[in-house]
């Protein structure tokens, strides 16, 4: 009997690499393992008829058995003591396994009832364990389940069936107990929204001066002051305005120009809101259809100027959409879509090939906006353009340090949620993206200023910055699940639905 061995609990280790450890691991490695640095295999453990590929920084503890198996181990695993493992297996990284926790990828095959099911051999669909999870003491996982990212199984469940990012499961057969997102976020957005409810009305107050709305967001059109007060103002059902709402209302419907530009999103969402509309239809609007329109959309410079081309793209189908919710008049979507769907970048999923990616990020979300997410149609290579929107997320020019505009992180949380209506296709890594933003939202608040337009910077607070964040933390939190914890949600420019 021994009261001391480090083979049980492996983590107390060091260094590891003993002489003892470093032949066991050759040898291994000499039959087809692959094992990465700072890694400790018990000499207790007991592995049969089996390959496997460790990232650094994985354990193996004693009395772990593994027979008939592949598996695949990320970076930072560990397998307690008595553990069991069989078939193919894959782990991500950070993967804790308890005790005496059992996974088996493999099953008899057995429908023959006139032949012992010994001898019908047998299959396996394999079991997946995302990043950052722990499997509790005596939990068992059967063949073909996959264990999202961030989750924790408790001890002795049995889990039959997929697990969802960020759950907590437990039972047999195992069921979601609690949400770890919700968990997490559900007092924060709780009080970041009482928060805001109750200093909306003066900061919204702030912005008047000599009778009219103001802001100092730069290059922006003075309607769109009055537009953002409105906007605001609504998302959590406050008085419209300094002005009584029919002068509100006459006052914005004299704005409308017939002409194309940004007011027309500014104006017609707020009016929306208002209860009302836009007083005429845009005519020319009406001008844009079949060949007329084709010759519009391949006259822009899709090599370098693709965000003026997202811009007039989605003004011009924002008027569409007035047109023809309040007017009746129908648009030719066949002949835009049929067009925009023929010259996406089938590298990007995006429209255009400017050098700069920020240029074709940024036209794609512009150009989306009022076509595809507005008109409810499906974009032609979602998964596509999730790639590039992962990888443009992950540029430290526009998302490292305190970098981080609204424009900049909206450009990817709207495209990544309109795909997520398509494909759940790298979900887990969008969210992990997502709830980043999210932390830093409710942080950068300034009481009774609200937010300014690079959120960490907190230089400037403007009516224009403060819609476009909260509207981007609606979008983020629906992204990942827990819109349902907010008490409001966008209806104006950014909003996520359109009604036609």
């Amino acid at each position: 009997m021994s009261l001391e061995n480090n083979d049980y609990t492996p983590w107390l280790i060091s260094p590891r690499n003993t002489p003892e450890q470093t032949a066991l691991q050759q040898s291994l490695q000499a039959q087809g393992w692959n094992i990465a640095e700072n890694c400790y295999i018990s000499p207790l453990a007991h592995i049969a008829h089996s390959t496997l590929n460790m990232g650094k920084d994985c354990i193996i503890g004693a009395d772990v058995f593994i027979r008939t198996a592949t598996i695949t181990m990320g970076e930072n695993c560990s397998l307690n003591p008595g553990v069991y493992m069989q078939g193919p297996i894959t782990m991500g990284d950070n993967v804790r396994i308890g005790p005496r926790a059992n996974m088996i990828a493999e099953n008899h095959n057995h429908k023959d009832v006139l032949r012992p099911i010994v001898e019908q051999g047998n299959f396996s669909k394999g079991i997946t364990i995302g990043n950052n999870v722990w499997i509790g003491c005596n939990a068992i996982l059967t063949d073909g389940v996959t264990i999202g990212s961030h989750s924790i199984v408790a001890a002795g469940a049995i889990v039959t069936k997929d697990v969802p990012d960020y759950s907590i499961v437990g039972g047999n057969p195992a069921k979601v107990l609690r949400n770890r997102l919700e968990e997490f976020f559900r007092s924060p957005l709780e009080a970041f929204c009482q928060k805001v409810y109750s200093q909306l009305p003066v900061l919204v107050q702030s912005h008047v001066q000599n009778g009219c709305y103001t802001d100092t967001s730069e290059n922006q059109s003075p309607l769109r002051a009055w537009c953002d007060a409105v906007e605001l103002l609504s998302l959590f059902g406050l008085d419209s305005s300094f002005l009584p709402k029919n002068q509100l209302v006459e006052y914005l419907q004299k704005q409308q120009q017939d002409v194309l530009g940004y007011d027309i999103l500014s104006l017609g969402y707020a009016l929306e809101l208002l209860g009302t509309h836009v007083p005429a239809p845009y005519t020319f609007a009406q001008e844009f259809s079949g060949e007329t329109l084709e010759k519009w959309l391949e006259s822009f410079q899709w090599n370098k100027e693709v965000w003026h081309a997202g811009d007039r793209i989605d003004c011009l189908t924002t008027a569409f959409y007035q047109n023809q919710k309040h007017f009746g008049i129908k648009p030719d979507l066949n002949t835009l879509f049929q067009w925009l769907d023929s010259h996406v970048n089938p590298e990007t999923g995006l429209w255009g090939n400017a050098e700069d990616m920020l240029q074709n990020v940024n036209g794609f979300y512009r150009l989306t906006r009022g076509s595809y997410a507005q008109f409810h149609h499906p974009l032609p290579l979602p998964e596509k353009v999730i790639d590039t929107m992962l990888e443009h997320s992950k540029n430290p020019t526009y998302f490292g340090g305190k970098n981080g505009t609204s424009c900049n992180v909206l450009d990817v949380i709207h495209p990544l949620w309109l795909c997520k209506k398509q494909t759940s296709y790298r979900h887990t890594e969008g969210k992990e993206w997502a709830i980043q933003w999210i932390d830093k939202i409710l942080h950068h608040w300034e009481d009774n200023k609200g937010f300014s337009f690079t959120l960490q910077a907190m230089d400037n607070p403007t009516l224009m910055a403060t819609e476009m964040w909260l509207s981007i933390l609606y979008l983020l939190c629906d992204y990942v699940g827990i819109a349902h914890l907010l008490n409001y949600k966008p209806l104006g420019v950014h909003r996520p639905e359109t009604n036609l």
